[in-house]
């Protein structure tokens, strides 16, 4: 099974909060998964390379001051934080915290309000399996072309260089070595997929690349914004592995740090 919740949180006190707050949202889940399974816990953080889950930076149900890249968080002020799951036993974990429950990122002490699992309330939630998602993805039409909007900033690395750009050779893999480590069905080949992602050609994108700093004396430089990439030169089967590995990019997240808020991404097609 592969899914996604939303919680709904409200702040207990007032705090100030960095806007690139997903250090302490991966630790705010790592505590979620302890409680729910030591043994859990202790083996995706000692044996996943890859973790086998995304968070999201916490999101504000309305403005909230910013000054200097943090938010001035006020007790009551709501948030929503949204976590994926690519297998049963993490998605279990998640929706096994309470309503009421107490979650803490940092100096920030939340509660849960609300848990949103029903793609009819919010559509970027829900549970299903992977054969249900992959017989989805099976009915896409062969698309002329994908849109990837990156809700939160994406980082890939070069050697040992950030690497700020938006090329197909870079998400496509990314997302075929995702696919791998979550074991799914329908072993996909990640040079052969850089090889196919190199024919595919942006078209039309607006955003920007810039440095995010996710601790004081740490950042890495990355890039967000709505990219259209045009996949006509590829074969129409061909076209539907790459539709079935964005699609599953919006539960995997795309690049580096994905189990740290980056990498968020919805994807649409035509």
């Amino acid at each position: 099974m592969i899914g996604a919740l939303v919680y709904v949180l409200r702040a207990e006190n007032s705090v100030r909060l960095p806007l690139v707050n997903g250090r302490l949202m991966h630790a705010a889940f790592f505590k979620i998964l302890n409680d729910f399974s030591k043994s859990l816990g202790d083996f995706i953080h000692n044996e996943c390379n890859l973790k086998p889950f995304t968070v999201s930076f916490l999101e504000p149900a309305e403005k909230i001051p910013n000054i200097e890249d943090n938010w001035s968080v006020r007790r009551g002020d709501l948030f929503f934080w949204r976590v994926t799951g690519l297998n049963a036993e993490i998605l279990q974990a998640a929706l096994s915290v309470p309503v009421s429950e107490k979650i803490q990122a940092g100096s920030l002490s939340l509660r849960v309000v609300k848990k949103i699992c029903d793609g009819n309330i919010r559509d970027d939630t829900g549970i299903v399996t992977i054969k249900d998602f992959i017989d989805a993805a099976k009915k896409f039409p062969p698309a002329k072309e994908i849109r990837f909007d990156f809700i939160s900033p994406v980082s890939f690395r070069i050697d040992d260089f950030d690497a700020p750009y938006p090329r197909p050779e870079l998400i496509f893999p990314s997302l075929a070595d995702k696919w791998t480590q979550a074991a799914m069905p329908a072993a996909v080949d990640k040079k052969v997929i850089r090889e196919l992602a190199a024919q595919i050609r942006l078209t039309h994108w607006r955003g920007e690349s810039k440095v995010f700093h996710l601790s004081k004396n740490r950042g890495t430089l990355a890039f967000y914004g709505n990219f259209v990439y045009d996949l006509e030169a590829l074969y129409h089967d061909v076209r539907k592995v790459f539709l079935l590995l964005a699609k599953f990019g919006e539960f995997a997240g795309v690049g580096r740090l994905s189990g740290q808020g980056f990498g968020q991404v919805h994807m649409s097609f035509a």
